[in-house]
């Protein structure tokens, strides 16, 4: 096939998405964006008529603030892994929900926590109204939006970490572990400095939530010893050491590729990566859209820039 016959796909998508349509003197809106759109509008209707007047995965946030507050144990070992409101993650998500809801009601931190959310996707879409309703259209983020987890918030920091600020990894890590694989990124990349930076911010985080907790992390080590590597927490019947080993690996991939094809591959092997892999986590591939679709919006680092240059 001829560069020409290869490149005509990625005009027509363009064509589609992307550039206006001419209608006389005036351009309105791609007309494949105001199709998704639309069809993000009808999900997002759907699920907010549906199920935002009920709790959902951020009463477990809420519910895990409220143990700690009352020295209840934090994790129920004899739960399943999809148990409702059953607390999975590393203590320090709970450590720093307890203080909000000492605060705030279940409910108001429900819908406190809906308009973050809410907010991380408008923020990925680039503060603009249609792209955000057309992210709403990738069923994993209308599927996210429904059961209310931390897999947006988790695209937001992932984002910032590759073109900012790479200490978000270690946050990124405390809540979900798979975006520690940012530093092997890194790392691999020879970018000692940041990968020992980000090291550094993250042995500060566990350091205080260990002296914080001790409890609530000798009662996570022993969940993960009861569950295992081979645990498939997962609508992929994988155990998660080999997921682990993929993420792994693609991580290593994406750091000897350029950083348009190399930050693209690290966000998909920290969501192959993550302990428990359900549908919404698919939702974190939301972080593609800043990085590849608007690099208007969001630039490279201008370390990423001379790594892309040095590599053509």
């Amino acid at each position: 096939m001829t560069t020409l016959g290869a490149a005509a796909p990625v005009v027509a998508l363009r064509r589609l998405f992307a550039e206006p349509l001419p209608i006389g003197r005036r351009h309105l809106p791609p007309i494949g964006l105001v199709l998704l759109a639309t069809i993000g509008a009808l999900l997002l209707a759907v699920v907010a008529t549906g199920h935002w007047a009920q709790p959902n995965d951020e009463h477990a946030y809420w519910l895990a603030g409220q143990r700690l507050l009352h020295g209840e144990p934090l994790y129920d070992p004899s739960a399943s892994s999809n148990a409702p409101f059953a607390y999975w993650y590393p203590p320090v998500v709970a450590q720093v929900v307890a203080p909000i809801s000492a605060i705030l009601p279940s409910e108001a931190f429900s819908w406190a926590w809906l308009a973050l959310l809410l907010g991380c996707a408008w923020w990925l879409a680039g503060s603009r109204p249609l792209p955000f309703l057309a992210l709403v259209a990738f069923v994993p983020v209308a599927t996210e939006l429904w059961f209310r987890n931390v897999h947006l918030i988790l695209a937001v920091l992932v984002v910032l970490a590759i073109r900012r600020w790479p200490g978000l990894f270690a946050v990124g890590a405390a809540i979900k572990l798979s975006p520690g694989l940012g530093v092997v990124y890194l790392a691999a990349r020879g970018r000692w400095r940041d990968a020992i930076l980000t090291s550094v911010v993250g042995l500060a985080i566990l350091a205080v939530s260990v002296a914080l907790s001790p409890s609530a992390w000798a009662q996570f080590l022993d969940v993960l010893r009861a569950r295992g590597p081979a645990d498939a927490s997962s609508f992929l019947l994988v155990p998660y050491w080999l997921r682990a080993i993929v993420g792994l690996g693609l991580a290593i991939a994406a750091a000897r590729s350029r950083p348009r094809i190399g930050e693209p591959l690290l966000v998909v092997a920290i969501v192959v990566a993550l302990p428990t892999l359900w549908f919404t986590a698919l939702s974190m591939l939301a972080a593609l859209v800043p990085l590849v679709l608007w690099p208007a919006l969001w630039p490279t680092t201008s370390v990423s820039r001379r790594e892309d240059r040095t590599q053509e």
